[in-house]
């Protein structure tokens, strides 16, 4: 079996290279077969963003109000955000997920635009060091396995002075908040595509050496959200998962 010598990564095999250029993914594909994805959440979450309520909606207009120059997108999901960017942004998308990079460019040919996708992990983002002005994430930390190396990367491909911006929604702040969330999470990660309700992600942004600049709580479809911007610092300190 032919395999093919990735730049710093695993060997990928001649089966593994057909399988991803069958689907059109990015220049880095070692993680095809070992990310399998979730084909039935992919199917809800195309639907589920497109019947998105008012409050959502105005959440991602928002966040995609803030981002200029060259973004990075984590977990670009279906493509929920992309109605809401600029014409005039050059715009970059990692989604791990093959189920959900299926329907994301289904989802950019109907929008008639060329969106630059590729599949690849958080927390091993496939990009030089200090390459974005911006980075983008709605609704992804809860479901990635490592949010605290994730966030290191954020830091890593960050220009300085550039920054995160966040929608998320994380763990109660209620005792009782709290506990329900901890207690659901193994099941609820098995059938909401690896979210994880109890997501202290605030905090790890702030530990992954991102300073956050504005933050607001609110409640959306009675889930409790964080949105807002942490800025990577102009002269940094390398950070713990870096």
């Amino acid at each position: 079996m032919l395999c093919l010598k990735l730049p710093d990564r695993q060997q990928l095999c001649h089966s593994e290279t057909e399988t991803a250029t069958q689907l059109g993914l990015g220049r880095y594909n070692w993680q095809v077969n070992e990310f399998k994805g979730h084909a039935t959440f992919a199917t809800f979450w195309d639907w589920a963003t497109k019947h998105e309520s008012k409050a959502e909606r105005q959440l991602r207009r928002e966040a995609a109000n803030k981002l200029a120059g060259r973004v990075l997108e984590l977990g670009a999901g279906v493509g929920a955000n992309w109605p809401y960017l600029r014409g005039d942004i050059d715009y970059v998308g990692i989604e791990p997920d093959p189920h959900m990079l299926a329907r994301a460019r289904n989802r950019s040919a109907s929008l008639g635009r060329n969106f630059t996708l590729e599949q690849a992990r958080a927390e091993e983002l496939p990009f030089d060091n200090d390459s974005f002005d911006a980075v983008l994430v709605t609704l992804t930390l809860c479901s990635v396995q490592e949010p605290g190396t994730a966030l290191s990367e954020v830091h890593r491909v960050l220009k300085p002075g550039g920054v995160l911006v966040f929608v998320e929604h994380v763990c109660p702040e209620s005792r009782l908040g709290r506990w329900i969330a901890n207690a659901i999470t193994p099941v609820w990660r098995r059938v909401g595509g690896g979210c994880h309700p109890n997501r202290e992600t605030a905090t790890l942004i702030s530990a992954a050496g991102l300073e956050i600049e504005e933050m607001t709580r609110r409640r959306v479809n009675s889930l409790p959200m964080i949105a807002g911007t942490a800025r990577k610092p102009l002269v940094s300190t390398p950070t713990a998962g870096a």
